[in-house]
Protein backbone atom coordinates (compact mmCIF):
# COMPACT_ATOMS: atom_id res chain seq x y z
CA UNK A 1 0.00 0.00 0.00
CA UNK A 2 1.41 3.32 -0.72
CA UNK A 3 2.75 4.92 2.08
CA UNK A 4 0.21 8.43 1.61
CA UNK A 5 -3.02 6.21 1.07
CA UNK A 6 -1.92 4.48 4.49
CA UNK A 7 -1.46 7.41 6.58
CA UNK A 8 -4.62 9.08 5.17
CA UNK A 9 -6.21 5.86 6.34
CA UNK A 10 -4.98 5.69 9.38
CA UNK A 11 -5.61 9.25 10.06
CA UNK A 12 -9.79 8.76 9.11
CA UNK A 13 -9.42 5.72 11.39
CA UNK A 14 -8.03 7.74 14.32
CA UNK A 15 -10.32 10.83 13.59
CA UNK A 16 -13.60 8.64 14.08
CA UNK A 17 -12.40 6.63 17.15
CA UNK A 18 -11.40 10.11 18.51
CA UNK A 19 -14.89 11.37 17.29
CA UNK A 20 -17.21 8.20 18.68
CA UNK A 21 -14.88 8.80 22.10
CA UNK A 22 -15.57 12.57 22.83
CA UNK A 23 -19.67 12.34 22.10
CA UNK A 24 -19.26 9.52 24.42
CA UNK A 25 -17.31 11.73 27.12
CA UNK A 26 -19.83 14.65 26.27
CA UNK A 27 -22.85 11.97 26.77
CA UNK A 28 -21.59 10.54 29.83
CA UNK A 29 -20.74 13.93 31.57
CA UNK A 30 -16.69 13.17 31.63
CA UNK A 31 -16.43 16.60 30.00
CA UNK A 32 -17.95 18.94 32.20
CA UNK A 33 -16.51 17.05 35.42
CA UNK A 34 -13.13 17.36 33.85
CA UNK A 35 -14.50 21.24 33.20
CA UNK A 36 -15.45 21.51 36.82
CA UNK A 37 -13.05 19.18 38.77
CA UNK A 38 -10.12 19.62 36.56
CA UNK A 39 -6.89 21.36 37.57
CA UNK A 40 -6.13 25.02 35.40
CA UNK A 41 -4.32 23.09 32.38
CA UNK A 42 -6.77 20.17 32.21
CA UNK A 43 -9.91 22.54 32.79
CA UNK A 44 -8.53 24.49 30.15
CA UNK A 45 -8.87 22.17 27.59
CA UNK A 46 -12.01 20.46 28.30
CA UNK A 47 -13.54 23.82 27.42
CA UNK A 48 -11.88 23.97 24.04
CA UNK A 49 -13.15 20.60 21.76
CA UNK A 50 -10.17 20.74 19.13
CA UNK A 51 -7.68 20.52 22.04
CA UNK A 52 -9.40 17.56 23.23
CA UNK A 53 -9.63 15.88 19.35
CA UNK A 54 -5.97 16.84 19.10
CA UNK A 55 -4.53 15.43 22.20
CA UNK A 56 -6.93 12.34 21.97
CA UNK A 57 -5.97 11.80 18.63
CA UNK A 58 -2.35 11.71 19.91
CA UNK A 59 -2.78 9.33 22.57
CA UNK A 60 -4.59 6.99 19.81
CA UNK A 61 -2.19 7.25 17.44
CA UNK A 62 0.96 6.32 19.72
CA UNK A 63 -1.33 3.37 20.45
CA UNK A 64 -1.60 2.30 16.56
CA UNK A 65 1.81 3.39 16.31
CA UNK A 66 3.08 0.55 19.04
CA UNK A 67 0.26 -1.93 17.97
CA UNK A 68 1.78 -1.27 13.86
CA UNK A 69 4.95 -0.72 14.80
CA UNK A 70 5.13 2.48 12.63
CA UNK A 71 6.97 5.50 13.69
CA UNK A 72 5.72 7.37 10.48
CA UNK A 73 2.32 7.70 11.78
CA UNK A 74 3.69 11.10 13.67
CA UNK A 75 2.08 13.38 11.56
CA UNK A 76 -1.77 11.45 11.56
CA UNK A 77 -2.94 13.38 14.92
CA UNK A 78 -2.10 16.72 12.85
CA UNK A 79 -4.56 15.31 9.90
CA UNK A 80 -7.23 13.29 12.11
CA UNK A 81 -7.72 16.35 14.18
CA UNK A 82 -9.92 18.37 11.92
CA UNK A 83 -11.82 15.19 11.14
CA UNK A 84 -12.46 14.43 14.33
CA UNK A 85 -13.56 18.44 15.11
CA UNK A 86 -15.92 18.35 12.35
CA UNK A 87 -17.42 14.99 13.23
CA UNK A 88 -18.32 16.75 16.62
Amino acid sequence: MNTALWIMTVAMIVGCIAAFLLLLAYKLGIVEWLQVHGDPIISKMAHCDYCMSFWLCVIIMLVMAAITDDAGLICVPIIATPIARRLL
